[in-house]
């Protein structure tokens, strides 16, 4: 897998609806203070974070707030180091 077929974002709950909808989470990365999750890009997120942003995106609400549980759980683990 390229660069482009990857897609970086720091913002927890963006990454929490793309987690929601599918999009694989291959891993996170550690900048300072800051955690990026890392997800597969088949072509589908440019989409996705228009819909989103747009507020037309349409998620089942309680797996989106699973989902931010799991991401913060993992932002945590990262900066932990494990």
């Amino acid at each position: 897998m390229n660069a482009n077929e990857r897609y970086k974002t720091s913002d927890l709950y963006f990454a929490s609806f793309l987690k929601t909808v599918g999009v694989p989470l291959l891993g996170t990365e550690v900048e300072g203070k800051k955690i990026s999750f890392i997800f597969a890009d088949s072509g589908t997120i440019k989409e996705l974070k228009k819909e989103y942003f747009n507020r037309t995106a349409i998620v089942p609400a309680l797996t989106f707030v699973d989902e931010i549980r799991s991401m913060k759980a993992l932002t945590h683990m990262s900066k932990d180091g494990e």
